[in-house]
């Protein structure tokens, strides 16, 4: 099919179509009737020569070739908000639109409170919606126009990034754990059960492990979590040990009473990172957002060097 042959109008269509796989909710997106939303689709089958939605059970699902054609459409359609937005200036006192933030549970602790705070004060018709990390980052970022504040090991092809923040690992444990005072050696420090964040829990090690096994040691790790607030009582509650972000442990080590010693062995610093889809690059609102969380993480003080 040529471009001059595909009218341009249907890419509206086409894009709630498959990204709500709901001729319904797409008609209501689209401010049409579902039996116009129903002839829309009936259209772009045959512009498409593809099904595009499928009937599975009660639900549609879209075909491979939908699956193709979302990022495309949304580029399209961001594209021509560009267009008609050129030269309007951009307001964030008085715009109304929607701010997704995708990040961990220990960042979101650390700058939510603030990042609220900020854009309460600067655009209050924005809406936030904070969400933890998940294995379809780049995914999401193309299709919801979000930013991501993820570690630099976390970066994707089609991202766009800049270094946020950096911050380092500290060994955790309750505060009358025999390790809480004296020199910790790799030999004490590997003798005591250990817990391990993994995002996804789909991991058994940790970057530390790496460094010690190097060192010809190994830990114990006897619980995984998937987040680092699910570790903080399993440390609390026993005489296990976390290895966990310094700013993470520090923001919670006073209220709780934990102690926090360096780690036995050099780790590297992680890196965090702004990161967001390379199709919103140019977006005012995607650059005022971006440079509101900078301006939370200056305001909490974490170390940007």
């Amino acid at each position: 099919m040529k471009l001059s042959a595909f009218d341009l109008n249907h890419v509206r269509a086409l894009h709630h179509l498959l990204e709500e796989a709901h001729v319904t909710r797409a008609a209501k997106k689209l401010g049409i009737t579902p039996a116009a939303a129903s002839n829309a689709l009936h259209r772009l089958r045959v512009d498409f020569d593809d099904p595009l939605l499928v009937r599975n059970g009660r639900s549609l699902v879209r075909t491979q070739r939908a699956e193709e054609l979302r990022a495309p459409a949304r580029e399209v359609m961001l594209a021509a908000e560009r267009l008609f937005n050129q030269g309007r200036p951009f307001d964030p006192a008085t715009a109304t639109w929607d701010i997704y933030v995708t990040t961990s549970d220990r960042v979101a602790e650390l700058l939510l409170p603030t990042l609220d705070g900020l854009l309460a004060a600067r655009a209050p018709g924005a809406l936030l919606t904070l969400r933890t990390q998940t294995p379809d980052l780049g995914a999401f970022l193309r299709e919801h126009g979000g930013i991501a504040i993820v570690p630099e090991v976390a970066k994707e092809r089609d991202l766009r990034s800049q270094r946020l923040f950096v911050d380092d690992f500290v060994c955790v444990m309750r505060g009358a754990h025999p390790l809480a005072t004296g020199r910790m050696s790799l030999k004490r420090f590997t003798e005591w059960e250990h817990v391990l964040v993994a995002p996804l829990a789909q991991s058994r090690r940790g970057g530390i492990d790496v460094l010690l096994e190097k060192e010809g040691f190994s830990r114990r790790v006897t619980r995984v979590v998937t987040t680092f607030s699910l570790a903080l009582p399993l440390v609390l509650g026993s005489d296990r040990l976390a290895v966990l972000p310094r700013s993470f442990a520090t923001a919670h080590a006073k209220a709780l009473g934990l102690a926090l010693r360096p780690l036995p062995v050099p780790m590297p610093p992680i890196e965090m990172l702004l990161a967001w889809h390379l199709g919103n690059e140019g977006d005012p609102k995607h650059a005022w957002v971006r440079g509101l969380v900078q301006d939370a993480v200056r305001a909490v003080g974490l170390a940007t060097a």
